[in-house]
């Protein structure tokens, strides 16, 4: 029963909104979980994860997350969720779902400000937040230093693809990084986005761009990385294809690019679920 579970998870097909779509790309945080996975019937606990920055009463800042425990309790490969901003943690269970029927012990969490991790103010006029980079690495933290024989890779899509990138490349204990839809740079997200809507969107005013952007992380960072892989819709337009095909160049030899044909970012997952997951299983089984 718990391997069709597992199955259904890592292959279902579902109606309904994809958790890739962002009619707006503005943030949309969201504290309740709509569902979670005990209602998968899945075995798993509920992690804290400190971050390395204080809140206003000096003490340190709580994220919130599930740790998802395949079959074989003695896998000793993880895999870190980075999901795009929209909703909370439990949109991304049907990706999550993936990794787990593949032996993986999935870490899924919530950036600050969504789900029940600790309170920040996430405004929708903004696309992203640079502390959103500490909550990734120190997710990446927290799995090397209570499961230190695993593996610690990063799946992320929408601008969780971008940060799998920046901190994947700036943190040497990450493994690999698989990117769905990942922005090169914000000021490229910025400058297209305002040629297509009219509208602004805001972004961080100071951040570390060779840990938050993959367009300048890549260049000088990543080489202990074993694999990447790199997904974009070939009707990408506000994030295109060609850009991200041409991150590749940067690590040549460790990077797969897959093309979804015919889509939009939005669509890259639910397409064809089930070629998507062949190209991910493809992926990391080249890395073993």
């Amino acid at each position: 029963m718990k391997k069709m579970l597992l199955a259904t998870l890592a292959l279902l097909f579902v109606t309904g909104t994809s958790v890739f779509a962002q009619q707006n790309i503005g943030l949309n945080a969201e504290a309740d979980y709509p569902i979670s996975p005990a209602d998968y019937g899945l075995t798993f606990e509920e992690i804290h994860v400190e971050t390395p920055d204080k809140k206003e009463d000096n003490t340190n800042l709580m994220l919130f997350g599930w740790h998802l425990i395949p079959n074989d309790k003695t896998s000793r490969k993880a895999m870190i969720i980075a999901h795009n901003g929209q909703g909370n943690m439990s949109y991304a269970l049907e990706n999550a779902g993936i990794f787990l029927g593949m032996g993986y012990h999935v870490f899924m969490f919530d950036y600050r400000g969504y789900g029940q991790s600790d309170a920040f103010n996430v405004s929708p006029k903004f696309y992203i937040y640079a502390q959103f980079a500490t909550d990734l690495n120190a997710m990446v933290d927290y799995v090397k230093k209570y499961h230190t024989v695993m593996t610690c890779s990063i799946y992320g899509y929408g601008i969780g693809g971008g940060l799998a990138l920046g901190v994947g490349a700036s943190n040497i204990k990450t493994y690999s990084v698989i990117a769905d839809a990942p922005y090169i740079t914000l000021e490229s997200i910025e400058k297209t986005y305002k040629e297509m809507t009219g509208q602004k969107i805001f972004m961080p005013l100071a951040y570390d761009k060779a840990m938050i952007e993959p367009g300048n992380a890549l260049p000088v960072k990543g080489d202990h990385l074993r694999g990447i892989m790199l997904i974009c819709g070939a009707n990408g337009d506000l994030i295109k294809a060609a850009d991200v095909a041409a991150l590749a160049n940067y690590h040549k030899k460790v990077t797969t690019v897959y093309t979804v044909p015919g889509v939009n970012n939005d669509m890259n997952f639910e397409s064809n679920k089930d070629e998507y997951y062949k190209q991910v299983k493809s992926f990391l089984d080249g890395l073993d």
